[in-house]
């Protein structure tokens, strides 16, 4: 969908920057929110796939996948979650080369308390957009990320 109008031009710059500094605003609130609970973002991100996952947990390989990051930084992740007796890593029973991660009882324990309290700051922080303009923004951000994809 070119289009050679020069406002269109103009708002695409100004688009792009509303969404970046939308970006860094939210980035820093949940910063602040995550911190109260001595989390990171990552961690809580971490802790709702394994949950998700259930009791086996899940391949260090496949969690990095499902939070698009490199071996690397999970392997540090899982290091400092460990560390904080968030995460049991085991080598995995059917192949002894893959090592999986399990939520530990503290954490299940933390994710029980902190998760009403994350669904309410979550909808207070979106409350200044109505259930049609979350709805609309949430496509409209779809389709732009799925284009995106393409170049």
């Amino acid at each position: 969908m070119s289009n050679n109008n020069p406002n269109d031009a103009y708002l695409a710059i100004r688009t792009i920057i509303e969404i970046t500094r939308t970006y860094d605003t939210l980035e820093d609130i949940m910063g602040r929110h995550f911190a109260r609970f001595g989390l990171s973002q990552p961690k809580f991100n971490a802790m709702m796939q394994m949950r998700q996952a259930g009791d086996q947990g899940l391949a260090l390989s496949e969690l990095g996948e499902r939070m698009l990051v490199t071996r690397a930084n999970i392997t540090g992740l899982i290091d400092r979650m460990e560390r904080d007796g968030l995460v049991v890593r085991e080598a995995d029973p059917k192949d002894r080369r893959v090592y999986r991660a399990r939520l530990t009882v503290k954490a299940t324990n933390l994710l029980n308390d902190i998760l009403p309290i994350h669904a309410d700051f979550t909808r207070q922080v979106m409350s200044v957009l109505s259930i049609a303009e979350k709805t609309k923004l949430t496509e409209l951000l779809h389709k732009l990320r799925i284009e995106m994809e393409k170049i």
